[in-house]
């Protein structure tokens, strides 16, 4: 072991991979993977570490990002794996460590959990979105959105990004939480709102009649003249014509009466 604490301090890198390659002392290696200045010498000893902790060490302290995303692609314990996309914001590092977590247990409690930063809870959501980030979002658009729950959804699209959290909303959108936190966030107008709208159009040709209604009365609060003429544009589709034009009629603003004025020409 002597030999190895002089020769992983030799000037020659080549000397410094030799004993890489003939140690077996984690600490050591763990400090050749942090500090050493020679690419290969440092990947050599991250290929070394058979320890999730000791790699997780590296991944966290590293000085040089490869090795510290070669550590996180050997660690298999998903738990550590969330540990590090909580205590580093490097964006390179947390897309790995995504990549390595597949319990969703796990990726459920990044995009729930506020002690993360945004960044690494939008990418939770973005990649892994499901069920339970939707009832976090209904959670904040109840059946009567008024102001307090209006002020909720822009701190979460602001939070996550507006088009990605309309996306993982629109993947539930046969459930009425999506479609009333879709109509909170159509009602913003902007490209989200947009994105939301179509998906709200989507909804009127559901099967479910209770679905097809509850979109139909989320579209009906829209009134900016933008979002009308999004409307008219699903007039085309034969299945869409006639919910869409009670929705118009219940909007009822000018710009609204002259697109039903001209429907009936």
């Amino acid at each position: 072991m002597s030999w190895f604490r002089k020769k992983h301090r030799h000037p020659d890198p080549r000397v410094r991979l030799e004993a890489v390659a003939a140690s077996d002392d984690g600490d050591l290696l763990v400090e050749l993977a942090c500090r050493d200045d020679s690419p290969r010498v440092r990947l050599a000893a991250v290929q070394r570490l058979t320890n999730d902790a000791a790699l997780q060490r590296v991944a966290l302290d590293g000085k040089f990002l490869d090795a510290r995303l070669a550590a996180v692609d050997r660690i298999d314990n998903q738990q550590l794996l969330a540990e590090i996309v909580k205590k580093r914001k490097n964006y390179e590092l947390m897309g790995a460590c995504f990549a390595r977590i597949h319990d969703r247990e796990i990726l459920q409690a990044i995009a729930n959990d506020t002690s993360y930063n945004p960044a690494a809870r939008r990418l939770a959501v973005e990649q892994f979105a499901d069920e339970s980030y939707l009832n976090e979002v209904g959670q904040s658009v109840g059946p009567d959105t008024d102001a307090d729950s209006e002020a909720s959804v822009d701190a979460l699209l602001a939070t996550y990004g507006d088009v990605k959290v309309v996306r993982a909303i629109g993947r539930f959108r046969r459930s009425e939480k999506a479609l009333r936190a879709l109509g909170a966030i159509a009602r913003r107008g902007g490209e989200a709102g947009e994105l939301a709208l179509e998906y709200l159009c989507r909804a009127l040709a559901s099967p479910n009649q209770k679905l097809r209604q509850l979109a139909e009365q989320q579209l009906a609060r829209l009134r900016q003249p933008r979002q009308v003429t999004l409307l008219a544009a699903s007039l085309d589709d034969p299945r869409l014509a006639e919910p869409i034009r009670r929705v118009l009629d219940a909007i009822d603003t000018p710009a609204a009466r002259q697109v039903l004025g001209k429907d009936k020409k």
